[in-house]
């Protein structure tokens, strides 16, 4: 392991915010908390500089990342748990499960320092089963309670699901027709143009139709057909097929959920598939699976596997089995966690998302040393 991922994986802030030399960090290992979250001087701005070097190497599939779904967004106060700079400063992804367009100052503020000092990448999450999610203005379901004010609450629901449609330009209510193409495609385009303004790095689109609620979507159905739509649209400008890049930045374009419901001809759209393999350590099944739905599209490099820490934060689940796992034919895309700011409660905090990121990298050097004299492609299926 070179000495500025031990310098990243290791340094911590002292009292006086003291910097360890590259030398003293490779003799003691030290427990890492976000590094120089209060403090600009030479020295933290050099490490900075070194930090976001050794995340760009990840990028085009260089090594594997570290990622997670971060809740409870709130990066106010003295309880750190809800900053995102108090994650280590290893973690190179974060998908947002906590209202990402509810932006404040304090909470631009603590994206801006994850983004742009510490290089992290920061993504749009959501259940994405219904043409609107996320984006569609309150004032389209206010309107519905307003002139409902009788209505039970399920009816409310349909009611307003019906008006949300009509609003991006579903009128028909005919899935397949005309009208819901077109409108699946403008609110993808306003999706992208929303994640472009708020200065996210693009979207993480969870697909759970048969798991994850919303009845009949309006995008669900005719094996992911109607979701396609949307990801062709998002696809020309994020993600490896995108045709336009705004601003000239490349925004990610990545896959959650029940990834083998969706339709195959969507999966060269995106960079990552992430398999929510909570509990899980049988990780060829979990290879196996995307390959049969996609075939030719899968690459090793692009799966990255995760625990849930919703319900083993205190355990580590087998995170750590996870980011020591890498296929025969080709090494894992990366590791992380659902809700892994939970791992902030453990002591130290970020106790296991730390051994896993190190342990993540030790077992991509060990596969690529085993396998660098092999005349085969590494990424054979």
């Amino acid at each position: 392991m070179n000495s500025i991922l031990k310098r990243i994986l290791y340094a911590f802030p002292l009292l006086g915010m003291m910097v360890a030399s590259c030398t003293d960090v490779e003799k003691i290992e030290m427990d890492h908390i976000g590094g120089y979250n209060t403090m600009d001087n030479e020295e933290s701005e050099a490490y900075y500089s070194d930090l976001r070097a050794w995340k760009a190497t990840a990028q085009n599939y260089g090594r594997p990342v570290s990622f997670g779904w971060f809740s409870n967004w709130s990066p106010e106060g003295p309880i750190r748990k809800g900053y995102l700079t108090s994650l280590p400063d290893s973690i190179d992804m974060v998908s947002m499960w906590s209202g990402p367009f509810d932006l404040n100052e304090a909470k631009i503020a603590d994206k801006n320092t994850f983004q742009h000092k510490k290089g992290g990448k920061v993504f749009v999450c959501y259940i994405l089963h219904n043409i609107g999610t996320g984006i569609t203005p309150a004032s389209v379901a206010e309107k519905v309670q307003e002139e409902n004010p009788d209505a039970s609450s399920d009816e409310i629901t349909a009611l307003t699901k019906k008006a949300t449609e009509e609003y991006w330009g579903f009128t028909s209510g005919v899935k397949g027709s005309e009208d819901h193409t077109a409108a699946i495609r403008r609110y993808a385009k306003a999706l992208v143009d929303t994640i472009v303004a708020t200065n996210y790095d693009g979207l993480d689109i969870d697909w759970e139709p048969n798991n994850g609620g919303d009845g009949d979507g309006s995008l669900k159905g005719n094996g992911g057909r109607y979701l396609h739509v949307l990801v062709e649209e998002i696809g020309k400008y994020f993600g490896p097929k995108a045709t336009e890049r705004p601003n000239g930045k490349y925004y990610y374009f990545m896959i959650d959920g029940e990834i083998w419901n969706a339709y195959k001809e969507s999966a060269p759209y995106f960079d990552y598939f992430i398999t929510q393999a909570y509990g899980d350590s049988y990780l060829d099944y979990r290879v196996s699976t995307l390959q049969n739905w996609c075939g030719e599209y899968y690459d090793y490099r692009k799966h990255i596997f995760t625990e849930n820490f919703e319900s083993s934060w205190n355990t580590g689940g087998v995170l750590l089995r996870q980011a020591a796992y890498n296929h025969q034919n080709g090494p894992k895309g990366g590791v992380g966690a659902f809700r892994l700011d939970n791992d902030y409660d453990n002591t130290p905090d970020y106790k296991y998302m730390r051994q896993a990121i190190q342990i993540n990298q030790q077992a991509y050097e060990e596969w690529i040393e085993e396998h660098s004299g092999n005349n085969n492609d590494n990424t054979e299926q």
